[in-house]
């Protein structure tokens, strides 16, 4: 059997020859692989598709970083050593994940939410809608640059819903100003909770947390404007109450000085008051214009921590030992994903030759910084031999060359 030697058919011919002659069958190899005989110079080999064998690696490899398969069972599953796995994808974590945000068409969404989770390789900052992921950071913490950062490559909502982290409403004020902020209800009830405990003793504490639970069953602008009255009646009736003070004698520096009586639940009033005048409780109900699904607008952030943020916790957790930048890359490729339009990881692989691509762009850019610069004096990073010229300022010392 003959088989012609043009170019599209070089990736398959064996890597062992040399002459370019005939090549006919010669029975199989151990493995049962068809072997390849060359009838003028007798050299063997075994036709090989490198490209189909990367294409299942990192499949193996997808699917290893977007479920809780662990490295074992795969291992298994392909009749291989655990340590052979490992080296298999030593390649595979060179793919780069794409960015969402940069083939992003300008949608204006209806509603986004946003809420952070961490996890050993830091801060997650997530943005989503209630179908997919639209864009996500990776920060130490849950401050207002680091949502700016987040934000910025998204066009402004009309609805923002966050649980009320630190730096989020500056984030939104800088770069959503039109956008309308509506408060986690479960998270404003959380706060209370905070300050007067599930079970409260007092008549005033008993009454604010009673207002808080009554916060997820508001429905219509009639239970709005209700529940806006039994707020303006507690502080009616507790406000004396709230005001009340007790000198009390600072131990450290023995000063006296005035302090709340109750301050826990003048906090918790304080919490919901702010939030209701500043109309971010009821924006699921009085939505501003422009909603396109009013049905599908949420109080909560119960889709991203419950769908997103649980599912990534999972994940970490089954792969926990992993180094932060390769638990990163992990959850990387979760969530583009659960993006609204993720290309194929095979396809974003293949086009950068297997990680190919980015190992040349690290060798070009080691190759650079090592290089010394005689203009600044800035020498080169590391050096690559040992300096065996004589040098006046370091003598020869005992035991050394």
């Amino acid at each position: 059997m003959k088989l012609l030697r043009d170019q599209s058919l070089t990736h398959k011919l064996p890597d062992t020859l040399h002459c370019g002659g005939d090549m006919k069958r010669n029975g199989t190899t151990s493995k049962g692989t068809t072997r390849w005989r060359c009838k003028a110079c007798g050299a063997s080999g075994i036709k090989r598709r490198p490209d189909v064998t990367n294409a299942r690696i990192f499949a193996d490899f997808i699917e290893h970083c977007t479920t809780t398969i662990s490295l074992t069972a795969l291992a298994k599953r392909n009749n291989v050593s655990h340590s052979t796995m490992k080296r298999r994808f030593t390649w595979c974590w060179l793919i780069d994940v794409p960015d969402p945000t940069v083939a992003h068409t300008g949608r204006v969404y209806d509603q986004i939410f946003l809420d952070g989770t961490y996890t050993a390789g830091g801060c997650l900052i997530v943005a989503s809608t209630l179908d997919h992921v639209v864009a996500w950071h990776w920060c130490k913490h849950e401050t207002a640059p680091d949502y700016t950062r987040l934000l910025e490559r998204i066009p402004a909502p009309l609805i923002a819903t966050t649980d009320g982290g630190q730096g989020t409403a500056s984030a939104i004020k800088t770069c959503w100003s039109t956008t309308h902020v509506q408060r986690c209800l479960v998270h404003a009830q959380r706060v209370v909770r905070r300050y007067t405990t599930s079970r409260p003793r007092t008549d005033a504490g008993k009454a604010i947390y009673t207002l808080a639970l009554k916060l997820t069953r508001v429905r219509t602008k009639e239970e709005v404007a209700d529940w806006g009255v039994l707020l303006h009646n507690f502080n009616t009736v507790y406000r004396r109450w709230m005001d009340e003070r007790t000198r009390v004698k600072d131990p450290d520096t023995g000063n006296w000085t005035w302090v709340w009586t109750h301050s826990n639940v003048r906090k918790a009033y304080n919490s919901l008051n702010h939030l209701w005048r500043q109309g971010m409780l009821f924006v699921y109900i009085n939505q501003p214009k422009g909603v396109l699904e009013p049905a599908r607008i949420k109080s909560t952030t119960n889709s991203l921590e419950g769908g997103i943020n649980a599912r990534l916790k999972e994940i970490a957790r089954a792969h926990r030992g992993r180094t932060n930048e390769h638990q990163r890359k992990m959850l990387d490729w979760w969530l583009y994903l659960k993006t609204e339009l993720p290309d194929d990881p095979l396809r974003i692989a293949r086009q950068s030759h297997w990680g190919q691509d980015q190992l040349a762009k690290v060798s070009i850019l080691t190759h650079t910084e090592n290089q010394a610069d005689h203009e600044t004096g800035r020498p080169a990073l590391y050096d690559n031999g040992i300096d065996t010229e004589y040098t006046h300022s370091i003598g020869i010392q005992k035991g050394q060359i």
